[in-house]
């Protein structure tokens, strides 16, 4: 035996890693019909770790002030640091990529009923990943410090202040509004102070919140069981035939997924930069010069056209954060027996149309703001909102159906 071998015997006496091992990767069973959109899970793994370490590297060289930020992002990193411009496409890209994955893997959860029990608590801490992912992408949106940079956050910053025109108890909800523009600008204008606490938020905090709810997603998947594609849980010991060891299954399959998405991912870094840094916010920011078409990045202008689509400003705030509590209320709001979309044809309509206006609404987000565009919006607003509440009426009827079948297993 040789030396090297000696030192992992020494370490696996004593730290039980290959116990571990075979508890976690062989001994743990999945269903063995897991379909592809399963892998955007582990995707999602994939893209954090790459956010994190390119985000180390970035960070030994931006400097958090505004007369600071933009020449170390833009000449410094990409410029004077050998390979800096690399690990900033990265992270660029990688934002984005991991915003579009974590949209794919929500909708995938809802078409497969992956919030229902005993999986609520595996929903409600992946939507509160999904919350602090949106406060993240938002606080490194503006840190380049450019054009675009800037005038997003502003924008972003100004949309709270709409509750000061609350029909009822006006001063308050002012109050409040003035109170949260505030907190966020930490100020009444920009300044370092705003850029050191965004620049502290981005960095430290909400990276420390999404690891401790990604550790705890992961334990609470691993507690509930991977969710059946077809909808029907079964036992592991009466139907062991219908499970397959985690490894090699599942992890050589997706292993091979994860290779593809990389390749994707690395072809964008290298060839299409462009979409991810856009010549705009290649100068610095002005605040005296206003762009002519403001918007929020991408992943929020769904919201951000519902917001607009409403004439009033204040139902408008109220109608998109009334959607972020919708969906984290979906687990409560379906509570049919019946799981999965391909065992549920009314839903599958339903999700459909939530999922096709979704998209809409995210496409007229990037339009000008015309009066047949807030039409439009309003529409597909009233689309949106109609998946949800429908949920219940079709969760009564689905149950009655249930039952009368005899209400096989689930």
């Amino acid at each position: 035996m040789g030396l090297i071998d000696k030192i992992i015997n020494w370490i696996d006496e004593r730290a039980r890693v290959s116990e571990v091992y075979r508890a976690q990767m062989i001994d743990y069973k999945v269903p063995k019909n897991l379909t592809f959109p399963y892998v955007f899970g582990v995707l999602a793994l994939v893209t954090f770790a790459i956010q994190i370490i390119s985000g180390m590297v970035l960070l030994l060289y931006y400097k958090p002030s505004i007369g600071s930020a933009f020449d170390s992002a833009t000449y410094t990193i990409m410029g004077e640091i050998p390979f800096g411009w690399l690990f900033r496409h990265i992270h660029a890209t990688g934002a984005n990529f991991f915003m579009a994955i974590v949209y794919l893997h929500i909708f995938t959860g809802i078409y497969y009923n992956a919030y229902k029990r005993p999986r609520e608590l595996v929903w409600i801490v992946g939507w509160l990943i999904y919350f602090v992912l949106i406060l993240t992408a938002l606080s490194g949106y503006l840190l380049p410090w450019g054009q675009l940079s800037y005038w997003g956050f502003i924008v972003t910053t100004e949309i709270p202040g709409s509750l000061g025109d609350a029909p009822i108890l006006k001063s308050l909800f002012k109050a409040i509004a003035e109170t949260i523009v505030l907190w966020m600008k930490g100020g009444y204008v920009v300044t370092d102070v705003t850029l050191g606490r965004v620049f502290g938020s981005h960095v430290l905090i909400y990276p420390l919140i999404l690891l401790a709810l990604i550790g705890i997603h992961l334990y609470l998947v691993r507690a509930a069981g991977i969710s059946n594609p077809e909808g029907i849980d079964y036992d592991k010991k009466k139907n062991p035939e219908k499970f397959v060891p985690f490894h090699p299954y599942v992890t050589l399959k997706e292993g091979a997924y994860v290779m593809w998405y990389l390749a994707v991912f690395f072809f964008f870094v290298f060839f299409h930069i462009s979409h991810f840094l856009p010549a705009e916010n290649f100068e610095p920011a002005n605040p005296l010069k206003t762009p002519p078409h403001i918007a929020p990045e991408w992943y929020l202008l769904g919201y951000y056209q519902v917001f607009r689509s409403i004439p009033d400003k204040f139902w408008g705030f109220v109608a998109f954060n009334a959607l972020l509590i919708l969906l984290l209320l979906l687990p409560f709001l379906d509570w049919s027996p019946i799981k999965s979309a391909r065992r549920r044809p009314i839903f599958f309509v339903l999700f459909l149309a939530f999922m096709f206006a979704s998209m809409g609404l995210t496409i007229l987000g990037t339009m000008p703001p015309t009066p047949q565009n807030a039409m439009i919006g309003l529409i597909l607003t009233a689309v949106v909102f109609g998946f949800f509440l429908a949920l219940p009426i079709l969760s009564i009827f689905e149950y009655g159906w249930h039952k009368v079948r005899g209400g096989e297993e689930q």
